[in-house]
């Protein structure tokens, strides 16, 4: 049976490559869309995290995605929060979404930052001191080929680099709070506040004495927020079906295109094969291996097409984080597959339902 699907697959070569491609594209879709939507997230939520402190306090109704709300948040709430009994320290952060580099700048308060932070670590120069001084992360640093004492233009505004951190730390920029709130045009806002707890105390009880004095304010621990951000993200889940619903069509629709093409073409062949003593059964599992074997070769090409996709972002967006959970790589495939068996279902089902008499005497 083997050597009689492969006769069949390299007999019609066109064919079998266009529909390669078709379920190739199945596994591209998924892929890069689940690679770029969890490389967002967790990278946000890891580098947000390691800003430092314990718990998160930001305005009612703000998204976790920082790009989306910017100034919004009075600095006179800090005192609020500080107040808390099992609040040793608090840092306010105004941050800012520069689009036509596509990256946050954080704007911090120094001494505030350095009391919350624990993760920063410089690999050249140090934090700024003055106004016109900035510091960048190590990803951002090699992207644009940067280093200690250049020039960086932000917001029609010149700074000086005077360190770079290793990446992973809040935003790729980090300046000087009262600098960012004068770009930004928000004097006296922030966009949230990270609070430490006093060692000893229990984050939880802290967490939620801060939840009872600001009941309107969203309040978030800091440890939760990959799993907060994951459930929360605006279009995250429906993305992710539209993209597989979408590959499965794709792929159901070639193969069931490309099937029912070939058993028509194929007609006075299935005939001689039923003549020969072959069984409803027998045909039909010839034409489903057939696309057994295109859905597998597809699926391959897939992640061949996949990786140089990925690739070619990277190149023209290098801090662009893309990560694919190993599970969403088998899910792509399975999905790729289970349309290409589905659409080659009816067309099997039809091919063994041939009258062979008929099928020999089929022009």
């Amino acid at each position: 049976m083997l050597k009689h699907i492969y006769a069949n697959l390299v007999q019609r070569p066109t064919r079998t490559l266009v529909s390669m491609i078709a379920i190739s594209i199945g596994v591209v879709l998924i892929l890069v869309s689940v690679g770029l939507s969890y490389g967002q997230l967790n990278d946000a939520a890891e580098r947000t995290r390691r800003v430092g402190g314990d718990i998160m306090v930001q305005p009612p109704n703000a998204s976790l995605f920082f790009a989306l709300n910017s100034g919004t948040l009075n600095e006179r709430i800090r005192k609020v929060v500080e107040e808390v009994d099992g609040v040793e320290s608090v840092a306010p952060i105004l941050a800012k979404f520069i689009s036509d580099k596509f990256h946050l700048v954080f704007g911090i308060e120094r001494e505030s930052f350095e009391k919350v932070n624990s993760t920063l670590r410089f690999v050249d120069g140090q934090i700024f001191e003055t106004p016109d001084e900035v510091i960048v992360d190590t990803m951002y640093a090699s992207s644009g080929n940067l280093t200690v004492g250049d020039e960086l233009e932000l917001l029609s505004r010149k700074f000086k680099i005077s360190g770079i951190f290793e990446q992973g730390t809040g935003a790729r920029v980090l300046m000087s709070l009262d600098t960012l709130q004068e770009m930004n045009g928000t004097p006296d806002k922030v966009t949230m506040f990270f609070a430490r707890v006093k060692e000893g105390a229990s984050v939880d009880e802290v967490f939620e004495r801060i939840q009872k004095r600001m009941p309107s304010y969203k309040i978030t621990k800091t440890s939760e927020l990959q799993e907060v951000m994951s459930s929360t993200a605006p279009g995250f889940r429906q993305f992710l079906s539209v993209m597989v619903f979408v590959a499965v069509v794709i792929s159901f629709l070639i193969i069931l295109l490309a099937m029912y093409t070939t058993i028509t073409e194929r007609t006075r062949e299935i005939g001689i094969l039923k003549s020969l003593g072959a069984s409803k059964t027998y045909i039909i599992q010839l034409i489903i291996k057939e696309s057994l074997l295109i859905c597998a070769a597809g699926v391959m090409l897939g992640f061949v097409l996949t990786f140089v996709t990925i690739q070619l972002i990277l190149v023209t967006f290098p801090t662009m984080p893309v990560y694919i959970p190993g599970l969403w790589r088998v899910a792509a495939a399975s999905l790729a597959t289970g349309g290409g068996v589905l659409g080659a279902l009816y067309p099997a089902i039809k091919a063994a339902q041939l009258d062979p008499v008929r099928a020999l005497g089929y022009e």
